[in-house]
């Protein structure tokens, strides 16, 4: 850390390089503090646990009277994990196992010193993050990267999917994730009691892979989280100090003669639509009733799963959060939501995000093959994509595309990966290849090094030959309880392109550096948990220096947070940042200055170098999560660039949430975001105004109601030259002052007695106002009633 940080400081210059790694500088001289790490309490060997073969039929009501649970292995002895490790947990619980030749069994007694104060809620399925909860971890393979989890409320209202250690996530673009998206299907139930709550769950082996062997040893752990407190338990001694949370799952041996065979799972489904727009006209038409069926199936093997769909319809699947677009220069990442992509979507995982699933937005057919043999993963789907991308990234282009996207992976050694990733897209003779290689290797049990190496191949209407460009990373990061760090490096050539995933910037090498120091307070303290985050990063164009007017980085900032965790569950967080951007001259080679004289020429733009020495900074607050509402607040302030003007500007905006939980059966959920953007004389260059309101009512399980609203109110000013006043001409054409401001609202009644087996009835809509925040005479530009029916097959 040190030679990085004399190399970085030497660029100390105004205008060139600001020193980001000042911090990592500062950071980096406490290396010494990492034998604080090791004086941590010693951890015990994570513990095995034979559970007991029983035959006994039960009834899965939440109560634990059947005389099989006395019989039951006992997990018990849980420890604090959040927010201060290797506690003794402040309330008891305990989780007893057993299993049968069709499932495995989990029974939880939760103790809560408060039991008033439990929190619950009837919701829909994985909408328990504001409840109490128990989430069993299940790791079938033993392999310490992947585990299925389930966890329930107080009420057995089930949350389900995947838990993986590393890797990329081709749902959500975070590294390492806890995947919501599959739903698998088990029985649970609970309810509260004197001493806190109960809860009981069936798991079928029919809903888990695993290795086909003749007896087997699953990984295991069990994590509480109790809302009124906001502490997080878990039954092994996990600790902060570790790159992996899977690795320190204890084990349960003995299973045998367990029954699963090939599950066989055919969902055939109808819609049916109405839809509506205005016309050029003004009119307001209603279009033909159509209808469509299509269908899915599957085959799953006790370590692979077959998946095919025909015409697949998401018409049910809940809109887009909005984000602020004004000033934004790239592409901004949406989470895949669609059920036939997030069976396995951990799988396709590779650094650098490079299967991105929405890429292919209308199939008209796909197959998928995910599982693993031994050592190794596959994931590969295949599909017939009717809206193509188009030559150059045209969305426009409506051309089928036919689509390949695979990803190999090998386990090495305890915890560390090796992996392949390969994704093609094909148009009309036009394609995009991408080839990459990585690994993941954990090394030391706080310390990982990830590396990945790739190219792209395209050809389309843009260049008679073929471009070929690479990317490639470079990553160390050490998770230590009280000090940590991420130094990363990633490159991505000028022509490298990806039409199967989501590289939103290319033609530049990114280096950051940050560090992390780590308090804890002692038990009972107002104070839990401070965390101090500085560091920073810088980048630079990709090759070619001369593709701007100076030498040097082209963009970078350096920062430094803290945040702190208080007693009762408030959390309170601080970012302070100092940036610099160069404006690419390139993005501003058609502007042009309008002349006094509208009959003279038009004048060069002449752009400013960029902006320097930008301070920006935000504070948020997050309240505790009471019985009936949570919520958090947060301010920022500081200087921006005006990319559009290539200027300086002043930025400001607060955003806001609420969660509202009157009733167990109803919930409101709401948000509000406002950004301005100012010039430097003060006027407005743009504003944003973004309230998002989601009200759901769940009279039970299986029924479920869902209003989602949205209003975007959205003004940008004409463009004008910083120095003079005049009018920015882009093309020789002024651009006009612009703004929006439309409502949509999202309606959805459903019937889902079990995964698969759904009944949707929808209605959404866009409409259009002609001011600001004016929610009276509305006009609509269009809408859409749906139904949808479906049904699983199992067997």
């Amino acid at each position: 850390m040190t030679s990085f940080a004399v190399a970085a400081s030497r660029c100390l210059a105004p205008g060139r390089v600001f020193p980001w790694a000042l911090l990592g500088a500062l950071f980096g001289a406490l290396a010494a503090a990492s034998r604080l790490d090791a004086q941590a309490t010693p951890v015990a060997a994570p513990p095995a646990v034979a559970i007991p073969r029983a035959s006994a039929e039960i009834t899965v009501d939440g109560r634990l009277d059947e005389p099989v649970w006395a019989t039951a292995a006992r997990l018990e002895g849980f420890r604090q994990y959040q927010p201060v490790d290797s506690r003794p947990a402040e309330d008891s619980t305990v989780v007893l196992v057993w299993y049968s030749a069709t499932a495995i069994h989990f029974g939880v007694l939760a103790y809560d010193r408060v039991p008033e104060g439990v929190r619950a809620t009837v919701s829909d399925r994985d909408n328990i993050g504001n409840d109490d909860a128990v989430t069993i971890y299940l790791d079938t393979f033993n392999d310490r990267r992947r585990a299925y989890f389930f966890g329930v409320n107080p009420y057995g209202v089930q949350d389900d999917g995947v838990r993986s250690e590393g890797g990329f996530s081709t749902s959500t673009g975070m590294g390492g994730n806890i995947d919501r998206n599959p739903d698998f299907i088990w029985q649970s139930k609970g309810e509260k009691t004197a001493f806190g709550w109960t809860a009981e769950l069936r798991v079928p082996f029919k809903s888990l892979r695993w290795e086909n062997k003749a007896e087997l040893t699953w990984g295991l752990n069990v994590a509480r989280i109790t809302r009124r407190t906001g502490y997080e338990d878990t039954w092994t001694d996990v600790r902060r100090a570790n790159a992996s949370f899977l690795a320190q799952a204890g084990t349960i041996t003995g299973l045998h003669d367990i029954t699963r065979g090939v599950v066989m799972e055919a969902q055939p489904t109808i819609i049916a639509d109405v839809p509506g727009a205005r016309t050029p006209d003004g009119a307001f038409t209603r279009g033909d009733f159509g209808y469509d069926v299509g269908g899915n199936v599957r085959l799953g093997f006790t370590s692979a799963t077959l998946d095919a769909t025909v015409n697949p319809d998401f018409s049910q699947v809940e809109s887009d959060a909005g984000l602020v677009t004004i000033n934004e220069r790239f592409a901004l990442f949406f989470p895949e939501r669609r059920p036939f992509f997030l069976e396995g979507i951990e799988l396709f995982a590779s650094p650098n995000n490079l299967v991105y699933t929405r890429t292919v937005a209308n199939p008209l057919a796909g197959s998928k093959l995910t599982g693993k043999l031994g050592a190794w993963t596959i994931a590969h789907l295949t599909a017939l994509d009717e809206a193509g991308q188009g030559a150059g990234g045209n969305l426009a282009a409506a051309r089928n595309a036919f689509v390949n996207l695979t990803r190999l992976r090998r386990d090495v050694g305890e915890n560390s990966v090796a992996g392949v990733t390969f994704t093609s897209r094909d148009e009309a003779g036009d394609f995009n290849r991408v080839l990459s290689a990585d690994t993941r290797l954990v090394f030391g049990k706080l310390y990982y090094l990830q590396a990945q190496i790739g190219a792209s191949a395209t050809r389309d209407a843009r260049s008679a030959n073929t471009r070929v460009d690479p990317l490639w990373e470079a990553e160390l990061d050490r998770t230590g309880r009280r000090w940590g760090f991420n130094y990363k490096l990633t490159g991505i050539g000028n022509d490298f392109e990806t039409w199967s995933g989501f590289v939103n910037r290319t033609g530049i090498v990114t280096a950051s550096g940050f560090n992390r120091l780590s308090f804890y307070g002692s038990r009972g303290a107002l104070v839990e948990q401070v965390t101090l985050f500085g560091g920073g990063r810088q980048f630079s164009a990709y090759g070619a220096q001369d593709l701007i007017d100076a030498t040097g980085p082209i963009e970078g900032s350096a920062e430094f947070n803290a945040s702190m965790r208080v007693r009762g569950g408030w959390n309170v967080s601080t970012r302070g940042e100092r940036g610099f951007v160069r404006f690419d001259r390139r993005s501003y080679a058609a502007y042009r200055v309008g002349a006094p004289d509208a009959s003279a020429p038009s004048l060069p733009f002449t752009r400013a170098e960029g902006v320097f020495g930008a301070m920006f900074g935000s504070v948020t607050v997050t309240t505790p999560t009471w019985r009936l509402w949570q919520g958090s607040v947060s301010v920022n302030e500081g200087t921006r660039a005006i990319f559009p003007e290539a200027t300086e500007g002043r930025a400001r905006g607060v955003t806001g949430s609420l969660s509202l939980r009157p009733s167990p059966a109803v919930r409101v959920f709401g948000t509000l975001t406002m950004q301005e953007l100012d010039r430097q004389d003060g006027s407005e260059f743009a504003r944003t105004i973004l309230p998002r309101l989601k009200a759901e009512v769940q009279p039970n399980r299986w029924v479920f109601f869902r209003l989602v609203a949205e209003y975007r109110n959205e003004r940008q000013a004409a463009l004008r030259d910083a120095a003079s006043g005049r009018p920015i001409l882009v093309n020789g054409a002024p651009v006009a002052a612009r703004e929006s401001n439309r409502l949509r609202m999202d309606w959805l009644a459903s019937y889902e007695p079990s995964p698969g087996t759904v009944a949707f009835f929808g209605y959404g809509s866009t409409l259009r106002a002609d001011r600001a925040m004016a929610f009276d005479g509305l006009e609509r530009l269009d809408d859409g009633f749906f139904v949808k029916f479906a049904y699983l097959f199992r067997r």
